[in-house]
């Protein structure tokens, strides 16, 4: 399995940040590659982040970090699982 990259990192610890903060930039976008485009200068998607957090975190992860305010390693691992997923492949 090939490790995320740098750039890939950055970008979850951006929305990571993001959820923590309530501070998405949410920029209109119209497509799979100005959304790419997007993130690569820094922007952070709120549905984005919800839709990572669906389809990559388990249910108690999910729950630990919503109610409790308190991002597990599980929860990480997820984020940067998904975002390796729809960056790196």
């Amino acid at each position: 399995m090939n490790k995320i990259t740098n750039e890939t990192k950055m970008i979850a610890d951006a929305h990571l940040l993001a959820k923590e903060t309530g501070l998405f930039s949410d920029p209109v976008i119209s497509n799979r590659d100005e959304l790419i485009q997007a993130l690569k200068q820094g922007q952070t998607f709120s549905k984005l982040m919800n839709e990572i957090e669906i389809r990559f975190v388990s249910v108690t992860s999910l729950i630990i970090a919503l109610n409790l305010k308190h991002n597990t390693e599980a929860y990480k691992k997820g984020i940067y699982k998904g975002f390796k997923t729809l960056l790196q492949n």
